[in-house]
């Protein structure tokens, strides 16, 4: 009985055998060569947008898209757009310079970037919408052209957080003070700087503010504008916007004089000249150009928010005096994403286009709390 079962199942085999190799060879038969998948290019959002309210009534989204180099592909650039998710609308395509900021090594010298080999082909995008306009969600499309030929790639789709911005007090006190360089693409310096860490393109200055002071007739200086002590905002109190501790200061550096010259020359690593770091809750602060020998705090002192620690002046890589601020993700600074911030208490008085237009007066005052300041607003400030 037993030799009998054995003897069955061994001349199954052979016919399982050949049903198995016939299935096969049939499948085959029938099967669809798969297509030939076309090129892709990588995109990614290396910092997403957040929306932030400003003191125009406006809201900002100022992100980044890093997108791998397709030129080394030999493709060129036709265009880059912004969609809202929801209905493929259009928000904005890279043909409205006033919301873009491509960087590439190419558009970046070695005199003004010398470690330009470290960055990545990156949109700097800087969408200002009315609330009703601001998406859910983004996604965008990469136009290229090779040999003649048209292709485009979709990616990059991102969520706009509705995240709360850190909330602070003024790093500055008293009437007329110009936010310069911040918010919006146009007039703004800050998004052009990149720096590439952790295969990474991040963008330190993002929602950073170079702070300056006018008189009542929109004067940045009183007499000769080469000299630092007579600009308005020269000698300024520098107070701690919040409640933390020092983690880096550098003092000793001198003046760059006269202003508009920059006769010291500066490096990444200290171009934020005389400064001061501090931890809060929310990130790393950076307050940078201050007067040599006027810094009141030193590494690891814990400070109170409101507490005087410096002076404004016009050392490391400044033009003219002012006072350099921002909220960063590390330190230092040049390796972090800049992040956007509130502050709590705002009386906007007026606003110019860019440093040196006509001072546009507000008919009355307007107070603002938790909000962002505006690209070249002007403030009294508590």
């Amino acid at each position: 009985m037993k030799t009998s079962k054995r003897n069955l199942v061994f001349g199954l085999i052979p016919l399982v055998s050949m049903i198995f190799l016939f299935l096969s060879c049939k499948e085959e038969s029938n099967s669809v060569t798969p297509p030939v998948e076309g090129p892709s290019f990588e995109m990614s959002v290396t910092f997403a947008p957040i929306e932030v309210k400003s003191t125009d009534g406006k809201v900002n989204l100022l992100y980044s898209v890093q997108i791998e180099d397709f030129e080394k592909r030999g493709y060129k650039l036709k265009d880059f757009q912004v969609l809202n998710s929801a209905n493929s609308g259009m928000l904005c395509s890279i043909k409205d310079t006033l919301t873009y900021l491509l960087i590439t090594k190419e558009n970046i010298s070695a005199e003004d970037y010398p470690l330009r080999e470290y960055s990545n082909f990156r949109m700097s995008v800087g969408l200002v919408l009315d609330p009703s306009q601001v998406p859910q969600k983004i996604k965008h499309k990469l136009i290229l052209v090779k040999d003649g030929k048209e292709e485009t790639f979709e990616g990059a789709e991102t969520m706009v957080s509705q995240q709360q911005p850190s909330v602070i007090s003024s790093p500055l006190k008293g009437e007329r003070f110009i936010s310069g360089n911040s918010t919006t693409i146009l007039n703004n310096i800050h998004p052009a700087f990149q720096m590439k860490y952790k295969g990474i393109t991040r963008v330190p200055e993002r929602f950073c503010v170079d702070w300056n002071k006018i008189d009542d007739a929109g004067n940045y200086f009183n007499g000769d504008y080469q000299i630092c002590e007579n600009w308005f905002i020269y000698g300024e109190q520098v107070y701690a916007v919040a409640d933390g501790q020092v983690v880096s200061v550098k003092d000793g550096m001198p003046d760059q004089s006269p202003v508009f010259t920059q006769l010291i020359p500066t490096t990444l690593f200290d171009g934020e000249g005389n400064s001061i770091v501090i931890h809060i809750n929310g990130g790393y602060v950076v307050y940078g150009h201050l007067i040599p020998n006027s810094i009141k705090v030193k590494p690891g002192q814990l400070v109170k928010n409101g507490d005087v620690i410096g002076k404004v002046g016009n050392s490391g890589d400044s033009d003219a005096p002012h006072l350099h601020f921002g909220l960063h993700t590390d330190f230092p600074y040049y390796i972090s994403e800049g992040l956007p911030y509130y502050i709590n208490t705002l009386e906007k008085t007026g606003s110019t286009g860019k440093m040196f237009d006509p001072y546009i007066k507000l008919v009355m005052p307007e107070t603002h709390i938790n909000e962002l300041v505006e690209n070249w607003g002007v403030y009294n400030l508590k």
